[in-house]
């Protein structure tokens, strides 16, 4: 019960640590911990329960010798002299009887009896095993204090001249000015480089330095190796972010605050590594595709998808969200992949979704607080492992498609190694790329096990760790059915707006013209002013889709009016709004240049007619003129005769320089002549 326990002893003029060494029915035998001439003393068990002495930790901590060690050696020796006395053990408390037993051990060994009588104190004053005969190397030297030597310490030099020089107080704070000035604050710098720098403050204060005298760089290793750790060292060379993000270690995983399926999405943007060209015209190069990832933290299913030309942004980002938060059967439709909604089950608004600040802010940001009841977080600065699911899933997103295609971006300048550029070799559209990239996706949601899943203690044994199978699980024993969202209104309200205006010819969205029935019902498209409308009004347009329109009359949740591409814009149909600004951009261009020439053409022409009109003012100042009522009365007679004259010019034109022996007609009618002339028609007749 109280054998190898440690009291505190506070009844004493200086509170002392007392061990008990034996345990009788009666009685125990305590010895001092710190006094180093103690020997074990008897106190009556009554006694010792009436002091109420305080337990405590015990202050003597052990180590274990290594194995082979020259501490596991001077144990081993001291624990042969005290095991040789511990064959008694009672009589080691009479001092006579110690005395002899002590005697004894001296003549069966080489020992002396000071050592003798101090490993035995210590075998009982540290823990009564034989580990509490183990050398206290810990305790050796001064720990914390630096030893400065006025003369250079370790062997002499055998190749290089000189003495070298001691690391004094002066030449260990040069030393430390290069190390922390210079090499943790500069990356590029070895520690020869930093060597340098303090044998340069050493040429700087003292100028009469002989070279022989420089400390050696071994002498600067020793010092720099002694006084910073290495931890210490990686935090001060590496820059603050890049150390919190990629260098501290992880103590945790994302799962593990995300309860079940729909706990926490995560949503980012990237730039594929890849070249597309136009689904219209491939001779058109239309440059790298955005791709926005939802996933969920719980399943790593991806839950939203959005792939398209439109830079990352909140107009993009709710494309992806709107995708997540509805079924996906249809969407797979459109690029000729059939599954059904168990393939694909994320259907329905999470709990939080985590994204970085930009993409959250404004309107939108505001609908999915008020609206769906989802919780928004933001990530922080450059901390892209705040959301490392998405962010590892572009990385694997390539390597499924990469191998497989052309116009892959190059790490050197965009070329390949003869120098020709890759976007040339690209052939893929949108719609390929898209399609590629909804395959990638529901195979690692269906088939392809997680690597490193870190699986909850109540999550089966057999329970695979895929994606759809995480999902299915959790939703029935986790958190259940996610929140479910009408898809019209959650689409068309996810979508990016804007501003639109209205004139007799529609409702034009950036020079395209729509119609929808309530508009076309209200008379805002009439020519008559006196019928109402707005000049603009508030829209939502689905980047990826120029056929179809949604006006938002009001700031209503469910007020939404579907309006299609009139047949004025029938040239952007089936476009995204990406592919119609880049035809819009070339079609001003190339009526600027149509125009430049017609500007250029257009001072000749005048000159030409300038010239036309001289002459005719000329002739008629030339010409020998009636009188004013001579010319007005004789329009009609003048008229007529111009006529004629213009007629008579036309028939002489129209004839054959020169006649061509006609060939012999036999008349198809029996015996009916009829008599035709083929004179030039007089227009009157018509």
């Amino acid at each position: 019960m109280y054998l190898n326990k440690v009291f505190l002893d506070p009844h004493l003029d200086h509170p002392t640590h007392v061990r008990i060494v034996y345990e009788h029915v009666d009685f125990l035998m305590l010895i001092d911990i710190h006094d180093e001439k103690a020997w074990p003393y008897r106190v009556n068990l009554d006694e010792f329960e009436s002091l109420s002495l305080e337990a405590v930790p015990d202050p003597i901590l052990l180590a274990t010798p290594e194995a082979g060690s020259k501490a596991e050696e001077i144990r081993d020796r001291a624990y042969r002299s005290v095991a040789l006395l511990l064959t008694d053990y009672f009589a080691l408390f009479d001092k006579k009887l110690r005395n002899q037993k002590i005697k004894s051990v001296l003549e069966a060994t080489d020992e002396s009896r000071l050592y003798v009588t101090r490993q035995l104190r210590r075998y009982w004053q540290r823990g009564l095993s034989p580990d509490s005969l183990a050398p206290d190397y810990t305790k050796c030297g001064a720990p914390g204090q630096n030893r400065l030597a006025i003369q250079k310490t370790g062997s002499k030099r055998t190749v290089s001249h000189g003495e070298g020089l001691a690391i004094t107080d002066e030449i260990a704070s040069l030393f430390k000015l290069a190390i922390e000035g210079f090499y943790l604050v500069n990356n590029d710098v070895d520690l020869k480089g930093a060597r340098t720098k303090a044998n340069g403050f050493i040429k700087s204060k003292y100028p009469k330095v002989k070279k022989e005298d420089l400390p050696t760089y071994r002498q600067f290793r020793y010092f720099y190796n002694k006084n910073y750790a290495k931890p210490l060292v990686v935090q001060a060379r590496t820059p603050s972010i890049q150390y919190a993000k990629d260098v501290t270690p992880s103590h945790s995983t994302s799962t593990t605050n995300n309860f079940g399926p729909g706990a926490r999405y995560e949503i980012d943007a990237t730039i594929a590594d890849l070249h597309l060209v136009s689904g219209h015209d491939p001779d058109r190069i239309v440059g790298r595709p955005i791709v926005y990832k939802v996933k969920d933290v719980f399943s790593r299913m991806t839950v939203g998808l959005y792939v398209g030309l439109e830079n990352p942004s909140w107009a993009t980002a709710s494309i992806a969200l709107a995708h997540a938060f509805c079924d996906k059967v249809e969407y797979c439709r459109r690029f000729g992949i059939e599954i059904t909604e168990s393939d694909w089950p994320s259907i329905g608004t999470p709990a939080t979704i985590t994204a970085d600040r930009g993409e959250l802010l404004g309107k939108h940001g505001d609908i999915l607080v008020n609206r769906f009841g989802i919780t928004l977080s933001n990530t922080r600065a450059y901390r892209g492992d705040d959301k490392g699911i998405v962010e590892k899933s572009f990385h694997m997103m390539h390597v499924d498609i990469l191998p497989y295609v052309k116009g892959k971006v190059e790490p050197v300048n965009g070329k390949k190694k003869a120098g020709k550029r890759t976007e040339l070799s690209a052939n893929l559209t949108l719609y390929d790329f898209t399609k590629m990239v909804i395959i990638s996706e529901i195979n690692r949601n269906t088939s392809i096990p997680l690597e490193g899943y870190d699986f909850e203690s109540d999550m089966p044994a057999d329970l695979a760790a895929i994606p759809v199978r995480l999902w299915h699980w959790g939703v029935k024993n986790r958190t259940g059915v996610l929140r479910e969202v009408d898809p019209k209104f959650t689409y068309v309200n996810m979508l990016p707006h804007s501003k639109a205006t209205i004139s007799p010819s529609g409702i034009c969205f950036k020079g395209m013209y729509y119609t929808c029935a309530e508009a076309v019902e209200l008379g805002w498209f009439h020519k008559n002013r006196s019928v109402p409308r707005p000049k603009s009004l508030e829209v939502a347009y689905d980047p990826l889709n120029t056929n179809v329109l949604y006006v938002r009359p009001d700031n209503k949740f469910d007020s939404v009016w579907e309006c299609t591409l009139q047949s004025r814009s029938r040239r952007y149909q089936d476009m995204s709004l990406v592919e119609a600004m880049s035809i819009q951009s070339e079609s001003r261009s190339t009526y600027s240049e149509a125009q430049q020439e017609a500007d250029y053409q257009a001072p000749d022409l005048q000159n030409e007619l300038e010239m036309i009109a001289q002459v005719a003012e000329k002739r008629q100042k030339s010409s020998d003129l009636s009188n004013n009522s001579q010319r007005l009365s004789g329009i009609r007679n003048n008229r007529e005769q111009e006529k004629k004259s213009e007629r008579q010019k036309n028939r002489e034109s129209a004839k054959s320089p020169k006649k061509k022996e006609a060939a012999t007609v036999t008349s198809i009618h029996s015996g009916k002549q009829v008599e035709q002339g083929f004179d030039y028609p007089d227009l009157d007749d018509f």
